[in-house]
């Protein structure tokens, strides 16, 4: 079994209109969030991609991003999307469910090998949530990974700010991590790999204390152990560059964040950086459960 386990789920029957208008609103402003914002860190599911119980294909080595994604629509589906979970009786099969569902060829479909990017990632999770009858009224992107120009937002870096507005009430985000060898000879960071994980709250470190440098993540690499949330202290990178292979490299580092503290990193690379995130916002009414 998983060394996390779904907590918090709890059915909410809402009435209401079977649709939610979508609208490509703009990015929120910049002051709608508290200080610190812990509401949704013991109710978000923390599932770990490699579970075998899970049955993902190649073991879930690659599916990082279908089962960071599926941690927030477990929650939604507990709080008034309900369609959203196949089955809210048994939490835990519902939840493997939908990774798996989340990472085929219909949606996300993740490769075996490189994993999910950040267009598969938005298009999937757009189609998922349209099949299961609702629309999202805002699924947006910020990074500089390659993406489709509806859900970009235009910026490069994704602010911190906006991450914040973008958890509150029906809304839930994820970030990009990219891993990055640094040559200090070159002031380089040059990018090996990527990850996905759940951002769950902020503004809080791992001894309840204020500290707005903290994002509170649900990170679904097994090498997290038995931590129930991760506390990553955001660095501001003053200089550099960050290079490799990909479309949007080489670019300058400054201004982007290195991921520390509670950041668990590959164990082949020397940071994490945040190279991008999306954020999605649901309609304040959910539809009735399709019969």
């Amino acid at each position: 079994m998983s060394r996390k386990t779904i907590v918090g789920i709890v059915i909410i029957a809402v009435a209401g209109s079977p649709f939610v208008r979508r609208a490509d609103a703009k990015k929120p402003a910049s002051h709608q969030y508290p200080g610190m914002y812990t509401e949704k860190i013991n109710s978000i599911p923390d599932m770990t991609q490699t579970d075998p119980a899970a049955k993902l294909p190649n073991g879930g080595r690659s599916h990082c991003g279908p089962v960071a994604v599926s941690n927030s629509l477990m929650w939604l589906a507990g709080n008034g999307f309900e369609n959203l979970s196949p089955n809210l009786q048994e939490p835990m099969k519902a939840h493997f469910e939908i990774a798996r569902s989340l990472g085929s060829r219909k949606y996300m479909n993740t490769n075996l090998k490189t994993g999910t990017g950040a267009g598969s990632v938005l298009e999937g999770l757009g189609r998922y949530i349209e099949a299961k009858g609702y629309e999202y009224r805002y699924l947006k992107f910020q990074g500089w990974r390659s993406h489709p120009e509806r859900f970009g937002l235009g910026e490069r870096i994704a602010d911190l700010n906006w991450l914040k507005s973008g958890i509150k009430g029906n809304s839930t985000a994820w970030l990009n991590v990219g891993w990055y060898k640094y040559n200090p000879s070159t002031n380089e960071y040059a990018r090996i790999g990527g990850h996905w994980v759940t951002l769950v709250g902020y503004g809080v470190d791992e001894k309840g204390r204020a500290d707005g440098a903290i994002l509170i993540i649900h990170d679904p690499a097994p090498r997290c152990g038995k931590s129930p949330h991760e506390y990553v202290r955001m660095e501001l990178i003053g200089s550099g560059r960050l290079t490799g292979r990909q479309s949007g490299l080489p670019r300058s580092a400054k201004g982007y964040y290195k991921m520390t503290g509670g950041m668990h990193v590959k164990k082949t690379a020397d940071f994490g950086i945040l190279d991008g995130a999306v954020v999605l916002k649901m309609g304040e009414k959910a539809a009735q459960r399709q019969q």
